[in-house]
């Protein structure tokens, strides 16, 4: 992890190993007495004060020298960076274990610790005796792999070589290696972009730039799975197709204007993803702390009990990026992040995407902001869906013959990509490392069916404009018909209004239900979040409210007609009329773009139930087409039970079953599309 300290202006600031230093390292490389950091004269200065160590600014031996913003400080082999805001300083301190385990393997397995408690076992292959085979290690990480003496593997965020009978373990940066070759990007048939290369390295940041409609954006949908590669093309993330779900899991992605649960709470928010995209005993074991470092790092710690809709949008980029973080993503994956923010803030979020290359995230983020190219290590220039330079921003300004950003976008003509791709420096070699495996384990992540209600239950309850509608529609409604009907009223007009009612209520609560989150439903599918507890959630809580709500306009007109039903089959009924009304809604609201298609699907979804339940026309009387339809109509079967109970006849055996198996159905389907939104094209 991190820590981030904020020094004082008022008194030296004292690094070492000595007992009593402000700041305090136990590596035998940092000395005892190190370096002191002071203000002087609103300049902040760092001076060494150890002649047999390293202290280095910016790579750089120093004596004492002027510290500014984002300096690299190097104390011993520990890095740190500065920030500098408004006159504080403040210190990035990447908690990385540099030191190296190394545990000695027998033929019996061992658990390696270190890397996931109780997840890691390795034991050594032996050899025969009169055989000069070398020496392999077999790791069980929820796949088998084998390694030969001096080989290395990826497990997560560590290296593992095998050294003769040793098992060398060592911690690495949590970003991954980049690397593109002959990309073409397709939307359906339509080639959005062709021929793009480039390879980024771990820990550096990506700044895409072009003119509106160049294909920016086409190339993050692409990371995220939204649009496919050409058969030709290559996308390699730490050495394994970009498609595969252990890589995509550790994908964070932040679009344009990221999608957040209103309702929610910033802290919330943040544990949320925590709990989506952690393993479950790394969840109980640090996820409150990570929360609370990314809140500090982030400025977020005064605002963790507010709600997400009261954030102002710096703020609220700032807390999709730490519930991004929480499960330390190898790749972040950012939409125009500077987009519409003022200088002000867009600063001060270049200074936090900055901050998290130096802990080891490899950042690819699109940008009309100029500000990103301070902080980028890489520039890929767009233009005509082509690749019109990639390299640093200094070769960026050299190759384009301008200092000023503007002028590169300006001078970009028909012959950029061809100019480019003839140029001796478009010819890019690969960075990635050549590991034997890569492998991340599988994740048990803490999930469970009432979570989500609870979740779900939060944002229906916090809305206060939807819980008085859930409230007064019923009461409404059934004083309305309570001066409709009376005891001269037909019970078969009775139960079709009941039934309308029940399926009006069922419809309206779940038919906005998914779309209206269907980028934040996408992103946590994409992370690994189950399926069912949330269709699970989804089913419960609309179902139990629009049965409460046919409930209450029932009691309003009861008394008014003068019936008294057996109330566990009047239950019985109003639940087999609202179950696959409810997943009907579900499974329109995940086949839906936006909530205004699906709320124009409400009528196509009433009308069937109105015209062919058999209440305004009797069956005998449709049309051949309309009895056949009539059968997949769940209100035929719901009005059938309901008025043989109001007459007190004996119900049809197949009434109840077969409306409770199309709810079935509907369900099935609504998983089926939701699990279809997790893959990648």
């Amino acid at each position: 992890m991190f820590h981030l300290i904020t020094l004082d202006s008022e008194k030296p600031f004292t690094i070492g190993r000595k007992e009593g230093s402000d700041l305090r390292f136990a590596d035998i490389f940092v000395s005892r007495e190190h370096a002191v950091i002071h203000k002087i004269n609103n300049k902040w200065f760092i001076r060494s004060l150890t002649k047999n160590s390293v202290t280095k600014l910016n790579d750089e031996d120093v004596d004492e020298a002027e510290i500014k913003d984002g300096d690299i400080l190097i104390i011993g082999i520990r890095r740190l960076r500065a920030t500098l805001n408004a006159g504080e300083l403040s210190l990035l301190i990447l908690d990385l274990n540099q030191d190296i385990s190394t545990h000695k393997l027998t033929n019996e397995w061992l658990t390696v610790e270190s890397i996931l408690p109780g997840k890691i076992k390795a034991r050594l292959l032996t050899p025969a005796e009169d055989s000069q085979e070398e020496s392999k290690v077999e790791i069980a990480c929820g796949k088998k792999i084998v390694l030969k003496n001096g080989e290395t593997a990826r497990i997560n965020d560590y290296e593992v070589t095998l050294r003769e009978t040793d098992l060398i373990v060592a911690k690495v940066v949590s970003g991954f290696d980049v690397s593109v070759r002959n990309l073409d990007v397709y939307a359906g048939k339509k080639r959005l972009l062709r021929d793009i290369n480039f390879d980024l390295k771990a820990g550096e940041i990506l700044a895409i730039i072009g003119r509106s409609g160049q294909g920016k954006s086409s190339l993050l949908r692409l990371l995220s799975g939204m649009y496919r590669k050409g058969n030709q093309s290559e996308v390699y993330i730490s050495g394994m197709d970009y498609r595969k779900k252990a890589v995509r899991e550790k994908i964070a992605i932040m679009a344009q204007d990221p999608a957040l649960r209103k309702d929610l709470t910033v802290e919330e928010t943040v544990m949320h993803g925590a709990r989506i995209a952690m393993d479950k005993s790394e969840f109980a074991a640090s996820a409150k702390e990570r929360f609370e470092k990314f809140a500090e790092l982030f400025g977020l710690s005064d605002r963790t009990q507010n709600r997400v809709q009261t954030l102002s949008g710096g703020e609220l980029r700032r807390t999709a990026l730490a519930q991004e973080l929480m499960a330390n993503p190898g790749l972040l994956i950012l939409d125009e992040p500077l987009s519409g923010l003022d200088p002000f803030n867009t600063q001060i979020l270049c200074t936090h995407l900055k901050q998290l290359a130096f802990l080891g995230h490899t950042i690819i983020l699109t940008t009309h902001s100029y500000e990103a190219l301070r902080i980028a290590n890489k520039v890929l220039v767009l233009h005509q869906g082509g690749e019109g330079f990639y390299g640093t921003p200094k070769d960026a300004f050299r190759y384009f013959k301008t200092s000023n950003p503007d002028e590169i976008l300006s001078s970009l003509g028909d012959d950029t990509a061809s100019r480019w791709k003839d140029s001796a420096e478009s010819k890019t070699t690969h960075i990635s490392k050549n590991y034997s495996h890569v492998v991340f384990p599988k994740i048990h992540r803490k999930e469970s069916f009432l979570y989500n209600i609870r979740l779900t239950a939060k944002q229906w309850t916090r809305d206060k404009g939807k819980l008085v509608a859930l409230l007064l529609q019923p009461v409404v409604i059934g004083f309305l018909f309570s001066q409709i009907f009376s005891s001269q009223s037909s019970l078969w007009t009775v139960a079709f209004a009941m039934i309308l009612c029940a399926n009006w209520f069922s419809l309206s609560l779940s038919v906005r239900e998914f779309v209206q989150e269907k980028q934040i439903f996408t992103n946590e599918f994409r992370k690994g979040q189950k399926i069912l507890p949330v269709l699970a959630a989804k089913i419960l809580l609309p179902s139990l409210a629009s049965f409460a709500q046919t409930s209450i306009v029932f009691a309003f007109v009861a008394y008014r007609i003068g019936i008294h039903p057996d109330l566990a089959l009047l239950a019985a009924t109003f639940g087999c009329t609202v179950l696959p009304a409810v997943g009907t809604g579900l499974m329109v609201s995940s086949l839906c773009k936006n909530p205004g298609q699906a709320n124009a699907f409400l009528p196509l979804l009433i009308i069937p139930q109105v015209a062919l339940a058999g209440a305004l026309v009797p069956f005998d009387q449709m049309q051949s087409i309309g009895k056949a339809i009539s059968y997949i109509i769940w209100s035929r079967y719901n009005q059938s039970s309901l008025l043989n109970l109001f007459l007190e006849r004996p119900d049809d055996v197949f009434n109840k079953p077969s409306a409770l198996v199309l709810a079935l159905g509907f369900y099935i389907i609504t998983a089926i599309i939701l699990h279809r939104s997790k893959k990648a094209k």
